[in-house]
């Protein structure tokens, strides 16, 4: 039987009980303060997904008639779901609680999307949609929006990715890499406000790899060396024409710091996971590099914090035109080379990338 506690020790903890209340909740005041509105839309798009499913709290919206229509209705376990739709929710679930475990953020925690409650997938014509993204399989929307219009939404705020709902063979890709790749854009919206491309889809690129088994035959994909000279830097990674290839600069990052990854973690429970075929979703347990991935999101966190003041911005809330300035590019790749700074690799390769100057015009 615990020792009673006198009334002065009581009131000492309750007082710090209340205090760390207090304290907890002008922390969650101020996130709100911060977070972006979630905004109400009538998209005339969405509101024609009159089916939903749920897997572990994601969302999946979509249709089997008009525009929107899913290009394959194969239902292999015979429930009335169609296998992309089950495949991606549980993709996605699997994903997350790998990134989740292992130390990222999940979207949801952040501060700019407070508001939002869930996480969602829609399944769109992008043709339809929007015509300028067309060929793409996937995208993933940075704003937290509500669907007041909608009968299965719920009139829930959220966040989502879109699959490309008429795109002959995104089954197959949404089993393979396009799940990891759009939701952790989502992850990287949460961290900062940076939208260069090189660093959204280079580094969503690696990401990609937390489910697939590694390509060894690919050597290049891990071998191609980081730069090493100002104009290097530019044509590879700042000013890169397919913002896509930039993976090889971040792949290389990963192989260079795989020897200091903390174990990856993964719940016994996924293992056995399976797609409606029967294929496994995760296919091994190597992701190379996403301790330092990691500190790199962390980093900049920070960085962007620290713009928002010195550019008296509104926290989360940064104009197009200011996400996607060049003149961010020196400060993100001041985060990349602190963070591998950090991990302490001292190969004359590393050391020559670290004695660049991101400023320097080359």
């Amino acid at each position: 039987m615990p020792a009673k506690k006198s009334p002065w020790k009581q009131l000492i903890a309750g007082g710090a009980i209340a205090c760390v209340l207090s304290s907890t909740s002008a922390v969650l005041a101020q996130d709100l303060q911060e977070a972006p509105a979630c905004r109400a839309s009538k998209n005339p798009h969405r509101l024609k997904l009159e089916q939903k499913f749920e897997f572990n709290g994601i969302r999946v919206f979509y249709t089997q008639s008009g525009p929107h229509a899913l290009y394959t209705d194969v239902d292999l376990n015979r429930n009335g779901v169609p296998d992309i739709v089950e495949d991606a929710a549980l993709h996605l679930d699997t994903v997350r609680q790998i990134f989740n475990r292992n130390g990222f953020r999940d979207p949801l925690r952040s501060t700019r999307f407070r508001r939002a409650e869930s996480i969602d997938i829609d399944f769109l014509d992008f043709g339809t949609y929007s015509e300028e993204n067309a060929k793409k399989r996937g995208l993933s929307f940075s704003g937290v929006v509500r669907y007041p219009g909608s009968r299965n939404r719920d009139d829930r705020c959220s966040i989502s990715i879109g699959i490309n709902s008429t795109m002959r063979g995104n089954h197959e890709r949404v089993k393979d890499y396009l799940i990891p790749h759009e939701l952790f854009h989502l992850y990287q919206y949460g961290y900062t406000m940076f939208r260069a491309s090189w660093f959204l889809e280079g580094m969503a690129k690696w990401a990609e790899w937390v489910t697939l088994a590694e390509n060894e035959r690919n050597r290049e994909m891990w071998s191609t060396s980081l730069p090493s000279s100002q104009k290097e830097l530019n044509e590879r990674v700042f000013f890169n024409p397919n913002p896509y290839n930039v993976r090889h600069f971040w792949n290389r990052l990963a192989e260079l710091a795989k020897g200091q990854d903390a174990p990856m973690i993964i719940p016994a429970e996924l293992r056995s996971r399976r797609f409606a075929d029967g294929t496994p979703v995760i296919r091994d347990e190597v992701w190379r590099g996403h301790s330092l991935m990691l500190k790199i999101l962390q980093e900049l966190d920070e960085d962007d914090d620290k713009v928002t003041r010195e550019k008296n911005r509104q926290p989360n809330q940064w104009t197009n035109e200011d996400q996607r300035s060049v003149a961010n590019n020196p400060i993100l790749m001041r985060a990349v080379q602190r963070a591998v700074g950090s991990f302490r690799i001292s190969t004359p390769e590393v050391v020559r990338f670290l004695a660049l100057d991101p400023a320097s015009p080359g």
